[in-house]
């Protein structure tokens, strides 16, 4: 895996891994040292389609520009795409005497770049934690998405939860055999 730059590589990769066996759908399992698993699924003359069970987890990897992170979307519990929630903090009031804003009138507003942030307050956005992507690229396998996201967040290590996936599949050999 180290030996490709982006998604682009992966997928041709995938694609002459399967032309001796002229699949029209081809499957990557991926896990990162029993941190976190991917999917990645190939069909004959389609986009790629990825399902990662820790979004986070897969940013903070060495695999994030290969598993194109940035564009999954994180997952509910049933497989539907969450919708970024905006933070927004409180906004004191100017003009009301008993709020102190840290600014006298006289203060010059110069420097506003240089602006300390304590990063034990900070609440701004981050990568959520949690499954991301296509959580139904097994659906005609039999592996709903809510039986996917069933296998992410601790119930199962990374490893066992390929090897379901991989049963599922009919692939539990071949997984044992790169093992």
């Amino acid at each position: 895996m180290d030996e490709f730059d982006d998604g682009m590589g992966l997928v041709e990769f995938i694609r002459e891994a399967a032309e001796d066996e002229e699949p029209d759908t081809a499957v990557l399992l991926l896990e990162q040292e029993d941190v976190w698993f991917a999917v990645v699924r190939l069909d004959l003359d389609e986009d790629p389609r990825v399902f990662a069970a820790d979004l986070a987890a897969v940013r903070r990897s060495g695999y994030a520009d290969l598993l194109t992170a940035d564009a999954l979307a994180p997952l509910g519990p049933d497989g539907t795409p969450l919708e970024p929630v905006a933070h927004v903090a409180p906004v004191a009031e100017v003009d009301d005497p008993g709020v102190d804003v840290g600014v006298d009138a006289e203060d010059e507003v110069e420097g506003l770049d240089e602006v300390a942030v304590d990063e034990e307050e900070y609440t701004g956005p981050s990568t959520p934690s949690g499954p991301a992507g296509d959580a139904n690229l097994l659906a005609d396998y039999g592996l709903s998405a809510k039986d996917l996201i069933g296998l992410c967040g601790g119930r199962l290590v990374p490893a066992d939860a390929l090897a379901e996936i991989a049963g599922v599949l009919g692939a539990a050999e071949e997984l044992e055999a790169v093992r």
